[in-house]
């Protein structure tokens, strides 16, 4: 059996990120603009990566390009590498009713006060830096930091349920509206918004602060993530 030498050995990492979606078939919401929710969702993440390098805190990404992945693998990732936290990076659908500030949804782990902590330090964070843009926001009305739980009363989202590690989800507002979806196209969007995210993170790591924007949980039954049956292994030669 060969034996692949090339690769870097994951040790000592702080946070995984997770670019919500990836591949021809999990493409996420797609804009009006026609950006799918996939790239965009990368390319916040890709900058929350750097910006953490910058401050001396470690951290790999679920996916670094478009191919897909299964929620199974994604999920699990932060256990297999002990690190103290995991963040998935989302952009919502569809459009709700106009508002006066940003949308930004946080899904929490239902079992974990760390990762409720989490949420409050990612949604006060990202609410402050995406306040700063004067534009047309649409929000659902109970928007904020919540469970979200299915009809059994487990966590709904398997990136949610599955991890041991501290996690939590972020809706970083609506692809789906226009007024948002040409904001970004922007690229000072996606700067904004990853460091509002790596702000958090950081705060995380090395506070005790608890965040704000907690409100009442859901109850939602979502469609199975992507399997392995769309996955496709890339040549290694």
């Amino acid at each position: 059996m060969a034996t692949l030498s090339h690769g870097t050995p994951l040790t000592e990492v702080e946070v995984v990120l997770d670019p919500g979606h990836g591949g021809p078939i999990d493409t996420g919401a797609v804009a009006p603009t026609g950006m799918p929710e996939k790239r965009l969702n990368l390319e916040v993440a890709q900058l929350v990566q750097s910006f953490l390098a910058v401050r001396g805190i470690t951290s790999v990404l679920t996916r670094t390009d478009d191919y897909a992945s299964p929620l199974s693998v994604r999920a699990n990732f932060a256990d297999a590498l002990e690190a103290s936290v995991m963040v998935s990076i989302h952009h919502n659908a569809p459009t709700p009713e106009p508002s006066a500030a940003p949308g930004i949804e946080v899904f929490v782990q239902r079992d974990s006060d760390a990762s409720r902590r989490l949420g409050g330090l990612l949604w006060q964070s990202g609410m402050a830096g995406l306040g700063v843009f004067d534009i047309a926001w649409v929000s659902a009305e109970d928007a904020g930091v919540m469970t979200v739980l299915n009809t059994r009363g487990d966590d709904a989202y398997g990136i949610i349920r599955a991890p041991k590690t501290p996690t939590a989800l972020i809706e970083l507002g609506y692809i789906s509206s226009r007024p948002e979806a040409q904001l970004h196209q922007d690229p000072n969007y996606a700067i904004v918004a990853a460091r509002a995210v790596t702000d958090a993170i950081e705060l995380f790591l090395t506070t005790e602060e608890q965040g704000s924007g907690f409100v009442a949980g859901r109850v939602f039954n979502p469609n199975p993530g992507v399997g392995k049956d769309v996955c496709v292994d890339p040549d290694l030669g």
